[in-house]
């Protein structure tokens, strides 16, 4: 057995090298966050950085203009420091709306790249309004689109009719980490385009664009990064299409999605708000990150293992040759009661109808003994609830 005492799990915590970045964070006493939908603990910074973000403004600001160049600049600060964490340059990255809406826009700019090419293949294991845009897309531009359930689909579909394939990195279902380098060359010799979807990898997980040579991706300033519910997302664009984009081309009055102006404006507060959460996970490497993460997820499983063998709580498995990330699913037919009674006992996980646990393990703020506690948790809840 890894561990199976809480001393050795805070000599775990002992050892870690991410262990002093949890400090930073404003985490009630008690309370363990493995929620991942609500944008995770306050940065200790934020408060502090709102007020002068927004005394800084009312001082200044003598006009429209000057408002906008300060969230522009904010932005821009928010794309140096994401970029690190992705594999990319601040300059490839845009801070502004939603993932859904950056979706949308990448599979029109996908369109527009690979005009006789109507398919657009987008997998199932996003969230429902994902599927409505990546639909708005496809009847905008006249395309198909096809959803799936895995990337070994590709296969079955006319390559030469694939304008994109968006995929997430890390499947919202199981939690299991697609390869992919790997899918992007196999699309890419299809003369495709790859889109990653990063929201449940980023500040997590070593995701490394360039060595993947994705062409788009996109992700959402919360559960990793710590920007809050109300944090922008984000996209990237590879810098090798930006000169494929002529100036002021519409279509039916919309301009091209990888034209200056098509993204909207996001919130200042907002913004600032993902800064403070970046500003945290500033020189720390991906590498780190995706250990620690893995250590604890690693954690969790041992102790159920250990505590719940009879408990009819099923760990949803990764689809064969997909390794397990920052995030395990556990699905059990008392799900929602399962999570209300950790809920009542400070255990925060987010809960997936019809019957799934769902449980993120963020390397930032988590500590090892905070897993140990957790499983106690759900050991003693199970055997309450059952």
């Amino acid at each position: 057995m890894w561990t199976s005492t809480r001393p050795t799990a805070e000599a775990l915590d002992d050892a870690d090298a991410l262990a002093g970045l949890r400090a930073r964070y404003d985490l009630p006493p008690g309370l363990i966050r493995l929620d991942g939908n609500s944008g995770g603990p306050l940065p200790r910074n934020a408060p502090a950085r709102l007020r002068r973000f927004v005394e800084h403004r009312r001082e200044l600001r003598t006009a429209r203009s000057r408002a906008e160049s300060d969230w522009r600049r904010e932005a821009r600060l928010v794309a140096a420091a994401l970029a690190p964490l992705i594999g990319a340059t601040p300059n490839e990255i845009t801070v502004s709306e939603s993932t859904s809406i950056n979706l949308f826009k990448g599979l029109l700019a996908a369109t527009r790249l690979r005009p006789d090419r109507p398919i657009l293949a987008v997998g199932r294991d996003c969230f429902a309004a994902d599927r409505f845009l990546a639909q708005s897309a496809a009847d905008f531009s006249g395309c198909q689109l096809h959803l799936l359930d895995s990337a070994d689909e590709l296969a079955t579909l006319p390559a030469d009719r694939i304008a994109v394939v968006a995929l997430s990195h890390t499947d919202l279902r199981s939690g299991a980490v697609r390869d992919a380098a790997a899918i992007t060359a196999e699309i890419h010799r299809s003369g495709a385009l790859a889109l990653w979807e990063l929201s449940h990898s980023a500040g997590a997980l070593d995701v490394d664009l360039h060595a993947w040579n994705a062409d788009f991706a996109i992700g959402c300033g919360h559960r990793y990064l710590g920007g809050g519910a109300g944090a922008p997302a984000y996209s990237f664009v590879a810098d090798r299409y930006r000169d494929e984009i002529p100036t002021g081309v519409c279509t039916a009055g919309v301009p091209h999605p990888l034209a200056d102006g098509f993204a909207g404006t996001g919130s200042a507060l907002g913004v600032s708000e993902l800064h403070a959460g970046l500003s945290i996970l500033d020189g720390v490497s991906r590498t780190a990150l995706a250990e620690k993460a893995t250590g604890l997820a690693d954690l969790f499983l041992e102790r159920l293992d250990a505590l719940c063998p009879d408990a009819r709580i099923e760990m949803v498995a990764p689809p064969a040759g997909l390794s397990r990330g920052a995030q395990l699913s556990l699905r059990h037919d008392q799900a929602q009661r399962i999570a209300d009674a950790l809920f009542d006992r400070d255990v925060l996980v987010d809960y997936a109808e019809p019957d799934l646990l769902r449980l993120s393990f963020a390397p930032a703020w988590l500590r090892y003994v905070d897993i140990w506690e957790a499983a106690e948790q759900l050991h003693a809840t199970l055997h309450k609830v059952i």
